[in-house]
């Protein structure tokens, strides 16, 4: 079996065993409450406040949840359905964050949806710029809150699943929040969370309107370069913990 069709199929496996389990139910139960309550419009107009409080607040609660349980559900069985596949075990460890991942996104799919669906409610209605503005805006989410993944797998497997879930967790919630004390925010990924997505929805860090702080807005926005850098950095910090941690996986199959 090649490498690739391996990862698919320890990927599958992945979605199969918690499919119908926490980590699935968690990821859409989580995205729904704060959009539902934002996201209709007000004379016409949608607030995307309560977009902000989903990725700086709910999202990270979210991920430390999912991740958790993803790795929590083979940790308690000392790694045993890992083992009994016959796969190599750090191509195992890819396939859990990979899963973690799509679920990450899944959740950001969900906050997208619900403002999308408000969205054809307002004087403006359902635009393609608005919709593909928003939708960057989930993706960028997904990215820069992906480091937490690996991370948490590797707390979990390692110390346990409180370790798990509040070591990554703290770490994104003071990190995001400090991105005022950061010299360059977007290149930090708990901050980069917070101020990245200012250059795709119309809201600021602290969850008020642009029109609140323009001189904020222009120091945040003008550098495309700069987002972009900060979202390179954001993926290369999930591809690194995860190559570390996967390594460190595939070493306890000596132990």
């Amino acid at each position: 079996m090649s490498e690739r069709s391996t990862l698919l199929a320890t990927l599958r496996a992945e979605a199969l065993k918690s499919r119908h389990a926490a980590p699935v139910r968690l990821a859409v139960a989580m995205a729904l409450p704060m959009p539902l309550l934002g996201t209709m419009p007000v004379n016409g107009y949608q607030s995307f406040s309560a977009w902000n409080y989903w990725y700086s607040l709910f999202l990270p609660v979210a991920l430390s949840l999912v991740v958790a349980c993803v790795a929590q559900a083979d940790a308690r069985l000392r790694m045993r359905p890992l083992l009994g596949m016959g796969v190599p075990l750090g191509r195992a460890w890819w396939a859990k964050a990979f899963w973690c991942l799509a679920l990450l996104a899944l959740s950001n799919l969900v906050v997208f949806a619900v403002y999308l669906v408000g969205s054809a409610f307002t004087a403006q209605g359902v635009t393609m710029a608005g919709t593909l503005t928003m939708l960057a805006c989930a993706g960028v989410n997904t990215v820069t809150a992906a480091w937490m993944i690996p991370a948490g797998l590797f707390l979990t497997a390692r110390l346990g699943m409180l370790a798990g879930i509040f070591v990554p967790l703290a770490a994104q919630l003071v990190g995001g929040f400090a991105w005022s004390v950061v010299p360059l925010p977007q290149l930090f990924p708990p901050s980069a969370s917070m101020v990245i997505p200012t250059s795709f929805i119309p809201v600021l860090p602290s969850g008020e309107p642009l029109a609140a702080d323009e001189v904020l807005v222009g120091a945040l926005a003008s550098s495309g370069a700069l987002t972009a850098a900060g979202l390179v950095v954001c993926a290369a910090a999930f591809v690194a913990l995860t190559a570390a941690t996967a390594a460190w996986f595939a070493r306890s199959e000596e132990r």
